[in-house]
């Protein structure tokens, strides 16, 4: 199972926070009509990040957010949260299980987050990717999709195609790596530009300042020849005209002599036509009826062009207004999603900005405590210092004391040593007798404990040996009782040789119990002053530490205000940005409001000349009907006519020869009044090129036009040779040298940044082809397996038939549209425009399940897509579902009971309250279910041959890496190897053409100037 469960919260009719479980399989979701069952689709579109309203069925987008009832109050908040089972690994997140969410404000605020990490919409577009699930993927089938699918251009529906083959993410690498491709190239131009300015500047500057003088030397004889020239052309044209002035007045004369003899003979043959004046009058006003007739249908023809013009150019406007209305949408929903990933940004930044200011509170805090710390340590370290001092002054009272106590002392012991008459050699030989008397006795004990262990640890003795060891221990025991008596008279004379007094001293009131008191409270009051010293180093050591986090603290608290002082000018940069996004997409949404009710107007004036063709058309007819009637009269009266005048064919025939030369005559004369119109057009057309180029009048020069005695021929040789030399001269600029080594530095940089730039382009080049074929490959390979399967699952939906797809384009197959056709059981092949709904609708099955085949779509909504299919259709749709619910997860809105059989998990939507939706789970037991279709024939499928005369384009060529170390890529060689051909070519054609020109130029200025001497000769 890939879709678990979807949380909604304030979406549309979802007021109440709904929790829905998803179950593997297909699940029916039921309710009736108007209860938002819709709605759940839309939610699961939203969270993908779709931002056109209209794929909402909604105005605009804050209209998703639920808008209250009359008990419920609006809310301000919308919230999705889809979460996603990735057990497989097909989303290239580390995660096992995906939550998206996406909430929108009634603000406009929009935020989205992948596991509570907020991201943009453009990260969740690219996380679905080549995965058949997205806003524009195949895993949502809703109301009306069918027919989108169907009824759409044959380039528009290549998104199901290229999901299904994985090249979407491919495709928009390729896109992208083509706008980096263009903005490489525009760089390129642009460097190129400035070095080839700066090259001219490079080269010009190393030329000396009297290329000055031989620019207006060649400018002077250029004006001079060009002069010269125009004046010979107008010297031309002006005999010319003189010429033709001449010959029109002897044309003017000839035509008048023969009017008269034309006049004459008519008069001859009327005297005996009045038959003939009578059947002309009647052929006259046919003529002119029919004449009328001509020109009413004239009149009528050309309305029907105007209108078809009209037609064709309201046509052409509608086209161009849905491209605009497109486009303009596009941009709609760049700024849409641009608004978003900046209010994204804008919310991140201000969560970051919050963060910094409660570091900076915090830090300022830590700052003032710790300065409270630090003066609360230096008051107890004097307090410290005080108590030692204090203390000090004990000890030395107590010190006074102890001197005092130490020389009562020694005085007293000296006078009770001296009363008691004690004598240390005495007392030394009481000690030294008690030492002995305990001698002994310890070695005769230990002497009596060798002897009855080695007794104890000897077995076997007879009644006789113990009583004797018991004897001996008797004797020993009486021993060690003499000793004993020794040693109390040693003890006791011991203590008669030491003095009585030293109790007295020792006692609790004595004087050395005394000493030891002070002494002992100079060591406490020595310790209390060590303890106070090593508090106050203690205080010391922590204001030590203090005062380096308060440094610290300070430093860091300068660097997050300076932190903050950016973010806050980001923010307000970022604000600035969607501010302007925001005008923006007002804008784009007023343009398009206008492009539509402009589009709508041209369509009411598209049909109203259609209206107006057909009434065009039905006139045209009846004016046909009366000209072929007057022709049909005129035809009987010319035949009368004929047979009236055999009589006077003789003159009829002189009439003729003499109108025909009267005709050749006019003829003449309109050619020659063309001919003095042409020449009065030369002239003023010499005259006033001459005054645009050179900005004065040709006139001022006539008198010249009669002194030039070279050919136009020599003149304009030598024009061309001054244009050449002038040409080759190249540039002037007389500031050259001081400027030329800054130049010289500056064009360097230029070069090597335009080698760096051209290496780019290079790269992005050989990336983008390799793309393009690697994308071309995939997209085939896919392509003909649906193809394949589209055919085979036609079959088995229709029970037979023929089911074909067909590239529009097989040349270029990553832009090619694809046309569907399809052939059911008893019909021709034909377009699928052609067929009925439910075969629509079932084709449009056949294409979904023929590519899930090819790459199945981890989960699919489909959106009441039975309705138009009758009940053995909606057996077959069922079964074909249930034969892919192992490889996919369906949720299926429908009304149809054979649809809900099928399924095994049913959901349930309601409106116990008005306007709010509600939604319960139920599972299906296995014999609820319907069951499959056993009695179904075994289908056996059928090989579909792939797209024929495809053209992929062919892999780059593999780098060569040189023995020098360099490398050589062979594509790129091509590429610059074609691009100096076309260089080199287009060179060759311009020189060729120029040649050209300049021969057919000389030879007609040679024509002319042979035209010229011989008039000139004869007039002479």
């Amino acid at each position: 199972m890939f879709l678990k469960c979807l949380d909604i919260f304030g979406f549309k009719s979802f007021a109440d926070r709904t929790h829905i479980e998803f179950a593997d399989g297909i699940t029916a979701l039921l309710g009736p009509n108007g209860c938002g069952k819709s709605n759940v689709v839309d939610a699961v579109k939203w969270v993908l990040a779709e931002n056109k309203a209209k794929n909402l069925r909604a105005d605009t987008m804050e209209s998703v957010i639920f808008n209250g009832t009359e008990t419920r109050p609006p809310l301000n908040i919308a919230e999705v949260t889809l979460t996603i089972a990735n057990e497989n690994g097909l989303l290239p997140l580390e995660d096992s299980e995906i939550a998206l969410k996406r909430r929108l404000y009634r603000s406009g605020e929009s935020e989205y987050y992948i596991n509570n990490r907020q991201v943009g919409p453009t990260e969740i577009r690219r996380l679905f990717m080549d995965t058949g699930v997205g806003k524009a993927a195949y895993s949502v089938m809703e109301q009306g999709k069918i027919d989108q699918i169907l009824s759409s251009k044959p380039e528009d529906r290549r998104y199901l195609f290229e999901e299904a083959a994985g090249i979407s993410r491919s495709k928009a690498e390729c896109a992208e790596a083509e706008r980096e491709l263009e903005r490489t190239r525009q760089n390129l131009a642009q460097i190129e530009v400035a070095l080839i300015e700066n090259k001219r500047s490079y080269e010009t500057l190393k030329v000396q300042s009297e290329k000055t003088i031989k620019y207006r030397q060649f400018k002077d004889d250029i004006f001079n020849c060009e002069l010269d020239i125009q004046l010979l052309r107008l010297k031309d044209f002006t005999q010319d005209k003189a010429r033709q002035e001449t010959a029109k007045k002897e044309l003017e004369e000839k035509r008048t002599a023969v009017q008269k003899e034309i006049e004459e003979i008519q008069a001859a043959l009327f005297e005996n036509n009045d038959k003939i004046k009578d059947l002309q009058t009647k052929m006259n006003s046919l003529q002119v009826e029919l004449a009328k007739v001509q020109t009413e249908k004239t009149n009528k023809l050309q309305r029907a062009q105007e209108y078809n013009l009209q037609a064709n150019q309201i046509k052409e406007k509608i086209g161009i207004l849905e491209v605009k209305q497109n486009s303009i949408q596009e941009k709609i929903d760049t700024f849409n999603e641009e608004i978003d990933e900046r209010e994204a940004d804008l919310h991140s930044k201000n969560r970051q900005l919050d963060s910094v200011k409660q570091n900076i509170e915090s830090f300022t805090q830590n700052i003032t405590s710790s300065s409270a710390k630090i003066t609360e340590n230096d008051t107890l370290a004097a307090k410290s210092a005080d108590e030692i001092e204090e203390l000090n002054r004990q000890i030395a009272d107590y010190q006074k004391q102890l001197g005092e106590i130490t020389e009562d002392i020694v005085k007293e012991l000296d006078a009770k040593l001296k009363d008691s008459g004690y004598s240390s050699n005495a007392a030394k030989s009481a000690k030294e007798e008690v030492e002995n008397s305990l001698a002994k006795l310890k070695i005769f004990a230990e002497g009596r404990k060798n002897i009855f262990s080695d007794y104890a640890s000897i077995t076997g003795h007879s009644e006789s040996e113990n009583e004797k060891l018991i004897q001996d221990a008797i004797k020993a025991f009486e021993e060690i009782s003499s000793i004993s008596v020794n040693i109390e008279e040693a003890v006791s004379k011991y203590e008669k040789a030491m003095p009585d007094f030293i109790e007295d001293f020792t006692s609790p009131e004595g004087i050395i119990t005394k000493k030891r008191g002070i002494d002992s409270k100079i060591l406490d009051i020595n310790s209390q002053i060590e303890k106070i010293n090593e508090r106050i180093a203690s205080y010391k050591s922590e204001n030590g530490e203090l005062v380096k986090k308060i440094n610290e603290y300070r430093e860091t608290l300068n660097q997050l205000r300076v932190t903050e002082a950016s973010m806050a000018q980001a923010i307000f940069g970022v604000k600035q940005n969607v501010e302007i996004l925001r005008r923006s997409l007002v804008s784009e949404q007023n343009n398009l409001r206008q492009n539509q009710e402009e589009f709508e107007q041209e369509q009411r004036r598209r049909d109203e000349l259609n209206e107006q063709i057909i009434d065009v058309q039905s006139e045209l007819a009846a004016i046909e009907h009366r000209g072929q009637k007057c022709a049909d009269e005129m035809s009987e009266i010319n035949s009368e006519i004929v047979r009236c005048n055999s009589s006077v064919s003789g003159t009829q025939n002189k009439l003729d020869k003499k109108q025909e030369e009267q005709r050749k005559i006019q003829s003449q004369y309109e050619k020659l009044a063309m001919d003095l119109v042409t020449s009065d057009n030369d002239i003023r057309n010499i005259k006033q090129n001459f005054i645009d180029t050179h900005s004065r009048d040709l006139m001022e020069f006539e008198e010249r036009m009669y002194k030039i005695t070279t050919s136009s021929a020599v003149l304009r040789e030598k024009l061309a040779k001054s244009r050449e030399e002038l040409k080759a001269l190249g540039s002037v600029n007389l500031m050259a040298p001081e400027e030329f080594g800054e130049q010289k530095e500056r064009y360097e940089k230029l070069q090597s940044s335009y080698d760096d730039t051209n290496k780019s382009l290079e790269n992005l080049i050989r990336v983008s082809e390799e793309i393009k074929t690697k994308s071309t490959e995939m997209f085939l390979d896919t392509y003909n397996k649906i193809k394949k399967n589209f055919h085979n699952m036609f079959r088995r939906l229709f029970g037979g038939g023929r089911g074909e797809l067909r590239l529009v384009d097989p040349q270029n197959v990553l832009t090619s549209g694809i046309d569907i056709y399809a052939e059911p059981p008893g019909k021709k092949l034909q377009n699928i425009a052609l067929l009925s709904g439910g075969e629509k609708t079932m084709t449009a099955v056949a294409l979904l399940f023929a590519t899930y085949q090819v790459r199945p779509s981890p989960f699919c909504l489909l959106d009441e897509i039975d309705a138009a299919l009758d009940d053995k259709n909606v057996s077959s749709f069922v079964t074909a579902l249930r034969s892919f619910a192992k490889l996919s997860q369906y949720i299926v809105i429908t009304h149809n009971k054979k649809t809900v059989m099928g399924a095994s998990t049913m959901l349930g939507v309601t409106m116990q309250e008005s306007g709010v939706s509600k939604v319960m789970t139920m599972r299906l037991d296995k014999e609820i279910s319907a069951e499959p279709d056993e009695s179904e024939k075994e289908f056996i499928e059928e090989d579909v041959p792939p797209e024929e005369n495809v053209y992929i384009p062919p892999r780059p060529a593999k780098r060569i890496h040189n023995p020098d170390g360099t490398i050589t890529d062979p594509e790129i060689e091509k590429f610059r190897a074609e691009a100096k051909e076309a260089a080199r070519k287009s060179k060759a054609a311009k020189i060729a053409e120029d040649e050209k020109k300049s021969a057919e130029k000389a030879a007609s200025d040679d024509k002319k100037s042979e035209n010229q001497e011989r008039a000139e000769e004869k007039q002479k």
